[in-house]
């Protein structure tokens, strides 16, 4: 019985243990879903952060194509360091001509130096479009300085080129190539400033000075100041090109670190998401080992419940085996009981029927020592009476003595004869009296022999009463255990029945939550493989981005340089016509 209910503690606390696992189970599943919650609401952000970085790579992708299409079809740039035009100019007087195109500072033929400079200036058709295509990109941003500064200038007495080309003379406003420089004059103030000088330097001059009278005859000053105005509004342009192109070149350049940091950003991000899923796949499979271990226990539990369900069915059958053997023994107590109450009665009537004959006996005895006596009496009294009779009455008596002795001796005889009868009567009641003295004396050993053994077997019944009761007493006690322990271990099996019915909805919870767990999870690897497969997408944006961005990187280097080279063909040009300037100002 202890064992049994050290037993059946132990499969409380086990039980107990696995409804405390199974719980614990609960709250981990309960956890691994808030972070799997957590963990889609992290790629769901991460999946827009990547859209958002995919749509502003695919608007860097466009810029840097607009840009590289601008740079293909635009005008070479300037170095970053701006030039004032007085300074250009300065500059292109003091340094020498130099690159492909250019030529010795001197010529002896001012008729050949402007013919090879309006050749130059003619043989660039394509530098007429860039400068038209320049003017129409950034007219807008100089038409507000022009606007600001033209009044200013025009209220002060100040001529700009406008007024100049209006004035020019000789029918300049129908010139075509007027016209179109005057469209693409400059705004800038240094333009008007150095053509002031210019009108002023020409007042200064003597009208019979022989170079200026011949320049005159040759370059009227309508050329002069459209060439001084071509040379400032190209370095004009050249310097807006140049910081336009460095500001987007430096844009770009921020917008394409900016790329490269979103996405180290993003590589990091799915690095972590990475190693999250896989944590969190390490921690599935710990509860689906948990999992198993607590079914596994539950089975053990099960087993154990049964293995004490058929221990009890064993106790069960030996109570009723117990039950059986007491009542057996309660019946054959009874029935010897009942033999020796029947025993015990026959004893008694053995004893009455004993007395009874004994004292039969002993009034026959008394009867016969009466019936002695009276023959005795009566011999003695006939004794007596002929004596009597003889000494009385010899003669008278004699006949009534005679017929006295006859009606006495008939009388005596009858007498003699009853108690003769009586006396065999009584020897014959003897006879059978001790016959059944005798019967009684054997039937009465036999009975007492039989009592002796009915004794000894009622000893002995008692003796097994006794043990039975103790016993009974035992198996009552043992009974109402057991009806105890029945009783428990039926609340307990009731209690176990609805815990394995709450541990068969919790298993069908935790498979149906491992299931939904499985399907997450893979739909984690789905979006994990998708994720891999847009992250080796945008690795690989971000590798031809690199390489695009080397490439423009590249095509910048290459651009300078040809800036570089186109700057000094400018500056050949500027030289060629300082010198031509020069040579027809000696003249």
């Amino acid at each position: 019985m202890q064992a049994m209910k050290l037993d059946k503690d132990n499969a409380m606390e086990r039980a107990l243990q696995s409804e405390q696992q199974a719980r614990d189970a609960n709250l981990r599943a309960e956890k691994a879903e808030e972070e799997a919650r957590a963990l889609q609401k992290k790629i769901q952000s991460i999946e827009n952060e990547l859209d958002q970085t995919q749509e502003g790579l695919m608007q860097v992708n466009a810029k840097l194509e607009e840009k590289n299409k601008a740079l293909q079809n635009g005008p070479p740039k300037r170095p970053f360091r701006r030039e004032q035009p007085g300074e250009a100019t300065d500059s292109a007087m003091a340094e020498p001509a130099h690159g492909p195109d250019a030529r010795p500072p001197h010529s002896d033929d001012p008729h050949s130096a402007a013919a090879t400079i309006l050749s130059r200036l003619r043989d660039r058709p394509k530098s007429l479009q860039l400068l038209e295509k320049l003017r129409g990109a950034g007219g807008t941003d100089d038409n507000a300085t022009r606007n600001r500064r033209t009044p200013s200038r025009r209220g002060s007495g100040v001529v700009t080129s406008d007024q100049l080309i209006s004035r020019s003379p000789d029918g300049a406003e129908d010139d075509p190539e007027t016209q179109e420089l005057a469209r693409l004059r400059c705004p800038s103030e240094c333009t008007e400033v150095i053509a002031e000088r210019e009108i002023r330097r020409r007042q200064r001059r003597c009208a019979d000075y022989p170079g200026f009278a011949f320049g005159s005859s040759m370059f009227s000053s309508d050329s002069m100041m459209k060439f001084n105005i071509i040379k400032n509004e190209l370095h004009n342009i050249m310097n807006t090109q140049l910081k336009r192109s460095v500001s987007k070149a430096v844009g770009k350049m921020t917008a394409n670190m900016q790329q490269g940091t979103l996405l180290d950003v993003l590589k990091k991000k799915m690095r972590q998401t990475k190693e999250e899923m896989e944590k969190y796949k390490d921690e599935c499979e710990e509860y689906h080992k948990k999992l198993q271990v607590e079914v596994m226990r539950r089975e053990e539990a099960e087993g154990e419940v049964a293995a004490l369900n058929r221990r009890i069915q064993l106790l069960e059958e030996d109570l009723e085996r117990s039950e059986e053997r007491l009542s057996t023994a309660t019946q054959k107590l009874a029935e010897a009981s009942q033999a020796a109450d029947e025993s015990e009665r026959i004893r008694k009537a053995l004893e009455n029927r004993t007395n009874m004959e004994d004292d039969r006996v002993a009034i026959l005895e008394s009867q016969l020592a009466q019936a002695k006596l009276i023959a005795e009496e009566a011999d003695k009294k006939y004794e007596e009476g002929i004596w009597f009779t003889v000494v009385f009455s010899h003669w008278v008596e004699v006949l009534y003595s005679i017929e006295c002795v006859h009606s006495m001796r008939k009388v005596l005889e009858n007498r003699s004869l009853a108690d003769e009868e009586r006396m065999d009567a009584l020897e014959n009641q003897l006879k059978e009296a001790r016959f059944l003295a005798e019967e009684a004396d054997k039937k009465y050993d036999e009975v007492a022999r039989k009592l002796a053994m009915v004794e000894a077997d009622l000893e002995r019944a008692e003796e097994r009463a006794d043990t039975g009761e103790s016993k009974i007493v035992e198996l009552e006690e043992e009974l109402r255990v057991v009806g105890n322990n029945l009783k428990s271990l039926e609340v307990s099996e009731e209690k176990a029945n609805q815990r394995e019915e709450e541990y068969k909805q919790q298993i069908k919870l935790l498979n149906t939550r491992l299931k939904e767990a499985t399907q997450r999870e893979e739909n984690f690897e789905e979006s994990i493989k998708t994720l891999a497969a847009s992250l080796k997408e945008a690795e690989a944006r971000a590798e031809f981005a690199e390489r695009s961005v080397q490439k423009l990187q590249k095509e910048v280097d290459r651009l300078e340089d040809e800036l570089v080279i186109e700057k000094e063909k400018y500056k050949g040009i500027g030289d060629d016509l300082d010198c031509a300037f020069q040579e027809l100002y000696g003249w």
